[in-house]
């Protein structure tokens, strides 16, 4: 699990807080390009600031070609919340924010709404075997006990169709799994079914990476890439992976449900 702790080191620093700033701005950007975050600071001050800020699992790395890319991975600070909040103040709260991005979407220098896509990371690390947690993610039955009570349907072979249903069998999501390797990874298209509003946007795409860390632990990654920027799927979603992982820890490590998600 993050080190709550570290994460509080991390944070209290303007440099480094100024990154995350940036990130938030603008998510999955290469290195060199943070470095216009901070032009009082040379090259390797900042790139230190950012092996703190990868230590502390604040941001995540990964490479492209020649290039790194870093974005911001929330799940610490979703985590670092929970210390003084319930389950239900944090989901509540979260809420309140998603709402408030939804009424106040996110604008250009020029006063336009922007309309890119963005590549959204989340990790966690969870106690327990990467079977075990993929038991939790591909159950319907443990499904709904960590996902907005939702119930996972698929065929689990590549080509083959996926979704999550609500109690009352409508759509949440819906997509096309494009990568399967059991216990180890699962890639699917992504389209947020879950209001007329959102399924009308463009399709991205969705993967779960479990990496087994010694024994009995497991780093869980999704990676959503492709989310239109300023819609109302990229408000939805934004912060969400994080609480989503948040969840399947706690149901996995403890076996409750968190409140409003299940």
């Amino acid at each position: 699990m993050p080190d709550l702790d570290a994460t509080i080191r991390a944070l209290t620093d303007p440099h480094r807080r100024a990154l995350l700033d940036a990130l938030r701005t603008q998510d999955g950007v290469p290195v060199r390009d943070l470095e216009a975050a901070l032009p009082e600071l040379g090259r390797h001050a900042v790139l230190k600031h950012l092996r703190v800020l990868e230590a502390s699992e604040l941001v995540t790395t990964r490479k492209v070609g020649r290039s790194r890319f870093v974005h911001l991975n929330p799940t610490p600070i979703v985590e670092l919340a929970r210390r003084w909040l319930d389950d239900y103040s944090a989901f509540a709260g979260l809420a309140l924010t998603r709402l408030r991005d939804h009424l106040e979407p996110e604008r250009t220098n020029s006063g336009e709404t922007m309309s890119n896509t963005r590549t959204l990371v989340a990790t966690i690390v969870i106690e327990a075997t990467p079977e075990r947690v993929w038991q939790a993610i591909v159950d319907p039955e443990q499904s709904r006990r960590w996902f907005f009570g939702g119930l996972v349907r698929s065929d689990w072979q590549v080509g083959a169709s996926i979704e999550w249903v609500d109690a009352d069998g409508a759509s949440l999501i819906a997509g096309e799994i494009t990568a399967l390797e059991e216990g180890v990874r699962l890639a699917h298209t992504f389209s947020a079914t879950w209001s007329p509003e959102t399924a009308a946007d463009p399709i991205s795409a969705y993967e779960w990476l479990l990496e087994p860390l010694g024994e009995g632990l497991t780093r869980v990654t999704v990676t959503h890439t492709g989310v239109p920027a300023g819609t109302a799927p990229e408000n939805q979603v934004d912060g969400g992976t994080s609480l989503v992982i948040s969840s399947l820890k706690t149901f996995v490590e403890t076996g409750r449900t968190m409140p409003g998600m299940g």
